[in-house]
């Protein structure tokens, strides 16, 4: 059985996995929330994967630790990827990766700013995801004052970042993500745009940047200077998003709850995820004793409970993007027609 413990509210990452893409997945991956932790104790082979690390208060990271100690010195047969203390966080990667030479930029606390800074730079949270574009900021006199804002923020533990990124000659930014999977690993994505900040670009790729973006999921390319990368920040699973700039790997940060699919599938989508799906699976079940059963009802019931919620969001949304997606290509199809 493979425990995937997340922030109770974050188990999303995984929802298109399980429910559309490799159901198979749901006999042997079960949903175990930080604060139930303590029912993997009775738990005798498996693998656990700590996740969601960086949503995690001191406290938090303090009781799970212990668990995980307790854990590897009394269930040997209790594989655990990641640990709540040990996996290197956002912020500290990114001092480790500057200054072993990795990173060619840096990031700071607010309130230990050195005179030397390299701007532009800009402002995030360490905890969670960042969504909307952060604002890039070309001066100190800026970034001051954008930190006296810092209060309306919201931020658990904000950095300032040192801008890291450079267009490729076709002028568009790139942003890469591999998956490591215990001994594993595979290309996920390269994402290209005419904007530095790169989600999800959409249609927005041209037909050279789309097939660059097949070859990298084909061929994985980075696996071997990307792993090293992973042993130094101590996560054996999680995502690791780069950019490439002057033919060396910059790295944005490491993600231990990234989402595998965003979107559930519908009759008009013009793209095949199942790959994806595959590759991550496949990985998953090669992970020590995942075909092995045990469980405890405990966990099982918090785990229907979280995937029930699951399956009703999913629902929902692939309705509304069935409509959407329907409507856009019969209104297609009409103008086609015309």
């Amino acid at each position: 059985m493979i425990f995937y413990v997340c922030h109770r509210s974050h188990a999303n990452t995984l929802a298109s996995l399980l429910l559309y893409f490799r159901a198979d997945l749901q006999d042997f991956v079960r949903f175990v929330p930080h604060d139930e932790g303590r029912h993997l104790l009775g738990i005798p082979k498996g693998t656990v994967i700590w996740t969601d690390l960086d949503r995690l208060s001191e406290a938090e990271i303090e009781a799970s630790a212990i668990l995980s100690e307790r854990m590897k010195s009394q269930q040997p047969d209790l594989f655990q990827l990641n640990h709540p203390r040990q996996s290197v966080q956002r912020f500290e990667l990114l001092r480790m990766l500057f200054s072993d030479g990795t990173n060619d930029f840096n990031a700071y606390r607010p309130e230990l700013l050195p005179e030397g800074i390299r701007f532009p730079v800009f402002l995030r949270d360490e905890a969670g995801a960042t969504y909307k574009t952060p604002r890039l900021l070309p001066s100190r006199a800026e970034l001051d004052q954008e930190l006296s804002n810092l209060g309306k923020m919201n931020f658990v533990r904000p950095m300032v970042v040192e801008f890291g990124s450079k267009p490729a000659p076709d002028g568009s930014y790139r942003k890469y993500a591999s998956y490591r999977i215990g001994a594993r690993s595979y290309s996920q994505h390269c994402f290209a745009s005419e904007e530095w900040f790169i989600k999800d670009p959409g249609k927005g790729m041209s037909g050279q940047q789309l097939a660059e973006h097949a070859a990298y999921v084909r061929d994985n390319p980075h696996a071997g200077e990307l792993s090293p990368i992973f042993e130094k920040a101590r996560i054996s699973y999680g995502r690791i998003d780069y950019t490439i700039v002057d033919g060396r790997i910059q790295v944005f940060e490491i993600n231990t709850n990234p989402t595998v699919l965003n979107y559930p599938p519908t009759p008009f989508d013009t793209y095949d995820s199942q790959p994806y799906a595959d590759m991550h699976a496949e990985a998953l079940v090669l992970l020590p004793y995942a075909n092995d059963p045990t469980s405890s009802p405990d966990i099982d019931k918090t785990h229907l409970q979280i995937l029930g919620r699951l399956r009703n969001k999913y629902r929902r949304k692939r309705v509304k993007l069935t409509v959407r997606k329907g409507f856009r290509y019969f209104w297609g199809v009409t103008l086609g027609a015309k």
